[in-house]
């Protein structure tokens, strides 16, 4: 088909086309630069990428919730001493914990739900969300979603990437699966 065309016209048809692919590239590339902050714990990096996220504001209400759940849990068990004293002692570290989990080594304990595996510092999963591996999915030419799945708990967080200018993006907001969450941790209250 393009031999009907003169070589000024295939040239800027290959140009367009380069051209194209390297936009369609940007959301992975962005995605590649978030993986390599967080596995070298690049602060600078990780700030320049996140910073319209508000990541700790997301991460402190999220940890707020799970305090409060098991203030409630302990409180019903009878065991109210001890409640009010873990919930005041967990209240005092909740903005030291919420900037934790928007850094880079906390993000993906934020991004796979495991809020509870950030505090005892368990160990990551080699799969899924853990390695920052996600399913891009374009919402339009400004907005990407970039979904993950939790391949322990079988559900599924996505962030969303903006185009600023024409080759920059940047993380702008992050959904977690609140309600699978809490259920999760209620399950694992009961438990013991």
């Amino acid at each position: 088909m393009l031999q009907k065309f003169s070589w000024p016209y295939q040239l800027l048809m290959l140009v367009f086309i380069l051209g194209l692919y390297a936009f369609m590239q940007q959301p992975a590339a962005v995605l590649a630069s978030l993986k390599t902050s967080v596995d070298d714990n690049n602060a600078s990096q990780w700030q320049s990428l996140t910073a319209k996220a508000e990541l700790q504001p997301y991460g402190k209400a999220l940890m707020q919730g799970l305090l409060k759940m098991k203030y409630h849990f302990d409180w019903q068990a009878g065991h109210r001493g001890d409640a009010m004293t873990s919930y005041y002692a967990g209240e005092e570290q909740l903005d030291t914990l919420s900037q934790q989990l928007a850094s880079p080594v906390g993000f993906p304990y934020l991004l796979c739900g495991e809020l509870i595996g950030f505090v005892e510092q368990a160990q990551q999963s080699a799969e899924g969300c853990w390695q920052l591996q996600g399913e891009i999915e374009w919402l339009s030419p400004m907005r990407v979603k970039i979904a993950f799945n939790n391949p322990e708990n079988n559900w599924q967080s996505a962030l969303f990437l903006q185009r600023h200018g024409l080759f920059n993006w940047e993380l702008t907001a992050l959904e977690l699966p609140i309600e699978r969450i809490l259920r999760h941790y209620h399950l694992q209250l009961e438990a013991g």
